[in-house]
């Protein structure tokens, strides 16, 4: 629903945009248009009610959420209803706006300049020498962000009075921290929550729960709007449909099997396990898909190590595609280039080579662990056969390259490709991209470019942990269904394994049904559910549908 005019919005919508409650609670199913809504509301704020072209001087809006993979979903769809106000509209996750915070006003908690993160890959091989000890993790943004704003003083001051309206999406799914920052921020702003209890797919956050919307309700002044059923993205309501069914388990139901006789729910079953095989299988689909006229398409699996192995097979079969989630993967890729870059020059011992790669290797896995090559190349130790010969003709390559910026960045550039790693090759294609820009902008002559460069590297690398950049895109997109929220593709193709864990939940499911609620409506034409021999009782029902694979 991007990039409608504000007549096309429906009355409940157009209410929505235009009220002035100091906090409005907006209800609304999948495909509704709550975002799009929300976007209109952020420009009726900033244009005294579109009476204006331009923004009001001074007032700002805030669009938070935690999804950082939703970030860049929320911007794609905002062009059209921010054409030439974007600039004041700020659209971040919580820890986005968390590390902007310590960014600019750190020092008031203790920090020494601009604050330099540890991310999960590198925490899971050692920091390395790289860090000083105040380097933060993850988890140090936001208590650190909460100190700034709840210490009484003018810099929490200067923080509430930035935005006059400050949105978030995805409510249901606020913990407590990110519910305390909305508290501080509502003291001086007005607060637009749009919230789905069927999308609450984050209870393993602590604080996460329907209580969240009681405790808006109690906020003085709050105002409550359910907007109208009817999905923007499947105007035809067979999916949704459907997918609300099964939602509350009942897979028998007209709704789902007309979505079954209509092909636009599609159940194969005895789908084998092995990462190969089940790529095989999902390059076919794509195949079939792209022949049916889906131009997008989002592949969805369990966890993050599921994804990443789908990732190489699909990447083994030429099947372009982005991996979703993976900021890090590309923050710590730029990272292991500007190291490579300056061994040759001599700046660096070849072991920071091995332990920068490494890092690069487990961002792009995401699996619990490091990989056993990751882990080598962390040691120091020598790598036998094909790998080890690789790895020494790309030290012999950075050295030869010595001083020429130019040439040892090609160098790095080519290393993931030449060393045979096909994880995260996407992630590192475009962080080759951008040392070519960074490298670019140097000044020509320059003798500290390499220095210059890895500055700016640092940044952006910080920066990919909290997903400030816009992330990567493609017409296929692989992800873990936790990461579908507020995604939406021509068809998706939902992948299922005979080992799928789902903790202690049993019947009626209330967690993953959720998880499966949502990852089935981010369709617009079809889903494709693949099941292995022996699924999980969560989507074993679907059987009841489910066709030959061959």
């Amino acid at each position: 629903m991007s990039g409608v005019t504000f007549e096309q919005l429906t009355g409940e919508q157009k209410e929505v945009a235009d009220h002035q409650a100091p906090t409005l609670l907006v209800l609304g199913g999948s495909g509704v248009g709550k975002t799009t809504t929300a976007l209109w509301a952020a420009r009726r704020e900033l244009t005294d009610h579109g009476r204006l072209a331009r923004p009001i001087p001074g007032p700002r809006v805030l669009f938070v959420t935690f999804s950082r993979t939703a970030v860049a979903q929320i911007r794609s769809r905002a062009g059209g209803v921010l054409t030439g106000i974007a600039d004041a509209v700020e659209i971040l996750t919580f820890h986005g706006l968390a590390y902007r915070l310590l960014c600019g006003f750190g020092r008031y908690v203790g920090l020494d300049g601009v604050p330099t993160i540890v991310g999960e890959a590198r925490s899971k091989l050692g920091r390395g020498a790289a860090y000083r000890d105040d380097a933060l993790v993850y988890d140090d943004l936001m208590p650190l962000a909460l100190r700034l704003m709840e210490t009484p003083g003018p810099i929490a001051d200067l923080i509430g009075l930035r935005w006059s309206l400050v949105i978030c999406d995805e409510f249901q799914d606020t913990d407590n921290s990110e519910w305390r920052v909305l508290q501080h921020l509502g003291a001086h702003a007005r607060l637009l929550l749009l919230a789905d209890p069927n999308q609450m797919i984050y209870g393993y956050k602590q604080g996460v729960s329907e209580l969240r919307l009681d405790a808006a309700r109690s906020r003085p002044g709050c105002v409550e709007f359910t907007l109208p059923s009817g999905s923007h993205r499947d105007p035809t309501q067979v999916i949704p449909d459907a997918a609300g069914e099964v939602r509350w388990r009942r897979f028998d139901t007209p709704p789902v099997c007309k979505a079954v006789k209509e092909g636009r729910i599609v159940v194969y079953a005895d789908v084998p396990d092995t990462d190969s095989d089940r790529g095989t299988v999902i390059a076919g689909q794509v195949a079939r898909l792209r022949e049916e006229g889906h131009s997008t398409i989002g592949i969805y699996a369990k966890r993050n190590s599921d994804a990443a192995g789908l990732s190489a097979a699909l990447t083994e079969r030429g099947i372009d595609h982005a991996p979703i989630g993976f900021g890090e993967a590309y923050g710590e890729s730029l990272a292991a280039m500007v190291t490579m870059m300056q061994f040759s020059r001599g700046n660096q011992p070849w072991a920071d080579v091995g332990f920068a790669l490494g890092v690069a290797l487990t961002a792009s896995v995401r699996s619990t662990n490091p990989p056993y090559v990751a882990v080598a190349l962390r040691d120091g130790a020598d790598v036998p056969g094909v790998l080890g010969t690789r790895l020494a003709a790309l030290r012999a390559d950075l050295e030869g390259a010595g001083l020429d910026a130019t040439a040892a960045a090609n160098v790095a550039v080519a290393a993931w490709e030449a060393l045979g790693f096909t994880s995260g090759r996407r992630a590192w294609g475009r962080a080759g991209r951008s040392l070519a820009v960074l490298a670019a902008r140097q000044p020509a002559g320059s003798d500290d470019v390499v220095d210059r460069v890895a500055t700016s590297v640092l940044q952006l690398r910080d920066a990919s942990f909290v997903e400030l950049d816009s992330g990567d895109t493609g017409a296929i997109q692989l992800m873990n269904f936790h990461q579908t929220k507020g995604r939406e593709a021509d068809a998706v193709v939902l992948s299922y394994s005979s080992s799928d864990y789902y903790f202690d939940e049993v019947e009626p499911y209330g967690k993953s049904s959720r998880v499966l609620y949502v990852s089935m409506t981010r369709a617009r034409h079809k889903v494709i559910v693949l099941l292995p021999s022996s699924p999980h009782p969560l989507v074993a029902p679907l059987l009841q549908h489910a066709v030959d694979l061959a």
